[in-house]
Parts: structure tokens; sequence; C-alpha cells
């Protein structure tokens, strides 16, 4: 079944409440790894899944939830705002 932009952003969300276990690291507003991200998720995903994935991550950005931290494999990092909403 093709996974849409909707369900992909929570699935996004969904990593980063799974990379805590209390509220008191919820502080830390840690990035999901690259290497996840792309391993574990990109490459899973269909042709029409991975433009549905591009929109995801836009529309989170545009919210203000998430932004791109920059590398080789970009990896995404919750905002103070994202934060909020996922705890």
């Amino acid at each position: 079944m093709l996974k849409t932009s909707k369900e992909i952003k929570r699935d996004i969300l969904s990593k980063f409440r799974s990379q805590f276990n209390d509220l008191e690291q919820a502080d830390s507003f840690e990035k999901i790894p690259s290497n996840l991200l792309f391993n574990d998720y990109w490459q899973l995903l269909t042709i029409q899944e991975k433009g549905n994935f591009n929109k995801a991550v836009s529309d989170l950005r545009n919210k203000g939830l998430i932004h791109k931290v920059n590398g080789k494999i970009p990896s995404l990092r919750l905002t103070d705002k994202g934060a909020d909403l996922i705890y």
C-alpha cells in the first residue's frame, strides 16, 4: 500500500518521539541520524513514496517543525516548535 505524505509525516515525527525515554531528554532536540533516515526509511520507499517523502519534509519544514542539517546525506532536526507539538 502506497504511503501518503500524511503517513510519512507521522512516521518522521514518530522517529523523533522514539528517540526520547522521557521529557527531560526532549530538551536536547536530537536529529534523526542520516543513516537511519536513509537506510532504514528512504531506501524502502517506492518512487512515488519518495515524492511523498519530499513533500512531507517540505511541509514539516514550512510549518517550522523540523529543519535539515546539511551533510552528504541530510539529517533532520526537530525545532522547538516541533518538540512542543510532539511532547
